[in-house]
């Protein structure tokens, strides 16, 4: 079972380690950083919906998302937006990190954001609605969906004051930028080589939309990892238990395998000395005989070469064991 305790310990904290724990709140002045990288789905939505709520109960200052991603799910963006514009008393700065891209899905959270910057060299847009294989979306629905996706994005310019002239070509032309274009145009508000620099420069501004003034120069960032669920899509009980099963299971057999050994130790051939039968065929001096005991019939020799022969009928213990042979002597009893 100590085998079994330190297996258990070792698997939940490598778990852990390779989630990542969210960062301690309470302390004055916080941001909480989401990173959402790759796909946007579901489990990215969940993501988003958690940070920005524990955010809210902690009273943060302002919630920063780090976004890099080739785009994704509209209905999980039509949430993360949502979810955004929803935190009436949390400001949201979306940030596109070195390397990064906002591309498609995350054009629209771009758009979403309270502060939008972006670090040089990364782009966004090519916003067109597409199928879940990439290609375009065919007749009236296509129609419908792309009405819909311009409304969206617009809507969401207009609130932030964006380029919503631009915001419409990227969903019907799949228009894309570069960083200093996306500044120059008026799509973001700021270009900065990371996010440190790029709350700095925001701090003190103005969100109309929900009528707060950002106060972020000094806050201490709280990185909010991701948890076994939206990561993976699946509660770490899911991957624990099976294995915790797996670990009693091998124990199990452990244990019964040592049980078995010792059963048969104990009712095996020398669990059978003391027992008592019946001669069969007569058993004297070094003549073998046999003798039935336990159900079996087995070829016996005297224990003492001088004793009286052991005629059939006869009680007698067994003594001993040989090879292929049991050893007896009269049964006194």
């Amino acid at each position: 079972m100590h085998v079994m305790k330190r297996f258990l310990m070792l698997f939940v904290l490598s778990a852990l380690l390779a989630v990542g724990c969210g960062g301690a709140a309470g302390e004055d002045n916080e941001v909480f950083v989401a990173t959402v990288e790759g796909e946007i789905n579901n489990r990215a939505a969940n993501y988003v919906e958690r940070v920005i709520s524990e955010a809210e109960e902690a009273d943060a200052s302002a919630v920063a998302i780090e976004l890099d991603t080739p785009g994704g799910a509209l209905t999980a963006t039509e949430s993360i937006i949502e979810t955004i514009s929803g935190a009436s008393e949390t400001p949201v700065v979306v940030y596109v990190p070195r390397g990064g891209a906002a591309i498609s899905a995350g054009t629209f959270i771009v758009m979403a954001s309270d502060v939008a910057a972006m670090a040089p060299g990364t782009r966004l847009g090519a916003a067109s609605p597409v199928t879940a294989f990439g290609s375009d979306i065919p007749g009236t629905m296509g129609e419908k969906v792309t009405n819909d996706s311009v409304a969206l994005i617009t809507g969401l310019a207009e609130t932030h004051g964006r380029n919503e002239e631009w915001a419409e070509s990227a969903v019907r032309e799949a228009a894309s930028e570069n960083a200093e274009d996306a500044l120059d145009m008026e799509i973001v508000e700021y270009i900065e080589p990371d996010l440190e620099s790029a709350l700095a420069a925001a701090d003190g501004e103005s969100l109309e939309s929900k009528g707060i003034t950002l106060d972020v120069a000094d806050a201490a960032l709280v990185q909010q990892n991701e948890t076994f669920r939206e990561r993976f899509g699946i509660p770490l009980w899911t991957v624990v238990l099976p294995s915790v099963l797996g670990v009693l299971a091998v124990v199990g057999i452990a244990i019964a395998a040592v049980r078995t050994r010792r059963w048969k130790i104990a009712t095996g051939r020398e669990g059978m000395v003391g027992e008592v039968g019946e001669v069969r065929r007569t058993v004297s001096g070094s003549k073998k005989g046999s003798v039935f005991v336990h159900g079996e019939l087995w070829t016996a020799v005297a224990e003492d070469k001088e004793s009286p022969p052991m005629e059939p009928g006869d009680e007698v213990e067994i003594a001993a064991f040989r090879r292929s042979y049991i050893v007896v002597r009269r049964h006194e009893g």
